[in-house]
């Protein structure tokens, strides 16, 4: 039992053990919430992909202060995105400890995605450390995960990775990391190369080609090492990667000066400075070099000096040497915090025994008042079903999304009109039945941003984008069962699918929280009333 609840009813002994065994017996009632964490948690992952730190740390704050009670897992998923934003962010390797910790607990469920992503972020830090023997165990047990639940992209991305760690083809400079086990890479990048091409898979593809083409060549087998790399730039070009071209091509210029064709090798790495992106410097960089040494070889020695020159300005703001020193003391610390979280947890389990006991000492009087709170909820379902009902009849909807005349502040109201316009439309063609629609798809149709669509919802429709979208397919979702026989006879999952959830399970959580009954046990009372 939870020990914020034991203090919380320390006084109200028989309230507090109502609580737990509430919470132990209705299924899902915490699901509404989880769907809303979950949102949030990948809209996280996106502003991380796009470095977006400070928007991203925002919304842990949002996190931290609107969900109070978080299970385990839910706690872990938040902690190992406060890592990476103050990895990436900040290079502070605190964090990192608290994972460590965190994965000896997730051992227990290491089929679960969340063991996945720990273990492969943490692959990620050893690996930059160049603690790659580390690395390896940690991506090793990423590609078990991976093939546990049988996800070819996870098991792709492992295989890659533990591959790189084998044979460190992205230190092309650095000839003793070409001491590294090449037979133990190969294996892993065939493994992953086992799998059907297809445009999710290609793009793990090209980053595999282009390694080959990196470790033959260094082997001396150019024409390998070109077909490689032609395969990879092929792929890129077809897919539209810019980040994997600008590789291809910079590995292209490689090959050409290992060919001794210098002007061929200067104009692939300036083609591939075409394509290079804000997290794409260190290509840029190598590929200034490459420009050059080509110079250099044809003795344009004013060239090789202006592009080594504008090489060492950008080395200077790639500040790998901080972040390896600060990653050599984590498990030293790590070895320190894990003992203090062992000690916690004998205090912990000998409170649980306390409460066991009192759990035993009150059982009648749970079974009494939980057979009282049955009678309770049932009669309020009937009562929400009947008023659900009448609603119908009435052609009136429940929660009716409504106009709120407050203003959204800092917006044109010129633009405050056109998004209230599409979502009236978006509204009357029913888009919100739409699969997988975001906050940032509506904005980009309405021709404006998330930011200024979020305020206009909060302030004009008077709830968050997630409830506005929830209630809008509920309310759908209640008048087609009510008028729709044939819909009654399908499934939760199904009934989930039209009406633009992922899955049954957030379908009956939204309907839950929105219409205050399940939809399993509405679909019941209609079928009652028609027969």
């Amino acid at each position: 039992m939870k020990i914020i609840q034991f203090q919380y009813f320390k006084n109200y002994s028989k309230l507090f053990l109502l609580g737990v065994f509430i919470n132990l017996s209705l299924f899902g009632q915490n699901n509404s919430d989880n769907a809303e964490l979950l949102e949030i948690l990948n809209e996280i992952d996106q502003k991380l992909d796009s470095r977006d730190y400070d928007n991203a740390n925002l919304l842990i704050k949002e996190i931290e202060n609107d969900f109070k009670e978080l299970s385990v897992e839910n706690r872990f998923a938040i902690d190992l995105r406060i890592a990476q934003i103050q990895y990436y962010a900040e290079y502070n390797e605190q964090s990192i400890n608290l994972l460590l910790i965190n994965l000896e607990k997730l051992k227990t469920m290491d089929s679960s995605l969340l063991y996945y992503k720990y273990n492969t972020f943490l692959g990620q830090v050893f690996k930059t450390s160049e603690n790659f023997k580390k690395a390896i165990v940690y991506h090793k047990q990423a590609l078990s995960n991976a093939e546990k639940r049988n996800d070819t992209l996870d098991i792709i991305f492992s295989c890659l990775k533990i591959g790189r760690c084998f044979y460190r083809v992205d230190y092309v400079r650095i000839p003793e990391y070409y001491k590294n086990d090449k037979d133990s890479a190969l294996f892993y990048y065939n493994k992953a190369l086992q799998f059907p091409e297809t445009p999710e898979n290609n793009r793990l593809f090209t980053r595999i080609y282009d390694n080959l083409g990196r470790m033959v060549l260094n082997t001396g087998n150019v024409n390998a090492a070109e077909k490689y790399t032609n395969k990879a730039l092929t792929i890129n070009k077809s897919i539209n990667n810019s980040f994997g071209i600008a590789v291809s091509l910079s590995n292209l210029s490689n090959i050409y000066h290992y060919k001794k064709e210098y002007k061929k090798a200067i104009e692939f790495a300036e083609e591939s400075n075409l394509f290079i992106e804000d997290k794409s410097l260190s290509i840029k960089r190598d590929n200034l070099e490459y420009i050059a040494k080509n110079y250099e070889k044809l003795n344009d020695y004013k060239n090789a000096s202006r592009y080594i020159n504008e090489a060492y300005i950008i080395s200077k703001n790639i500040s790998k040497n901080t972040l390896r020193k600060k990653i050599n003391t984590i498990e030293a610390k790590y070895n320190v915090a894990r003992e203090k979280q062992y000690t916690l947890e004998e205090k912990n389990k000998r409170l649980k025994t306390q409460l066991l006991l009192y759990s035993v000492l009150f059982l009648s009087v749970i079974l009494i008042i939980f057979g009282g709170f049955l009678y309770s909820r049932n009669k309020n379902y009937k009562r929400r079903f009947e008023e659900l009902i009448a609603s119908q009849q009435n052609k009136i909807t429940m929660d009716t999304i409504e106009t709120n005349p407050k203003k959204a502040t800092q917006i044109p109201p010129e633009i405050i009109e056109n998004i209230l316009k599409g979502l009236n439309a978006f509204e009357e063609k029913k888009e919100f039945l739409e699969k997988n629609i975001t906050m940032r798809d509506i904005a980009k149709h309405l021709n404006t941003n998330s930011s200024y669509l979020s305020k206009v919802v909060n302030s004009y429709k008077n709830k968050n984008f997630t409830s506005y979208l929830n209630e809008l397919r509920i309310q759908h979702a209640v008048k087609e069962l009510t008028q729709n026989k044939e819909l009654r006879l399908y499934t939760i999952e199904a009934i989930a699918d039209t009406m633009g959830y992922n899955n049954g399970e957030s379908f009956a959580s939204a309907f839950r929280k929105i219409t205050g009954i399940y939809p399993s046990y509405f679909i019941k009372q209609l079928q009652k009333q028609s027969s």
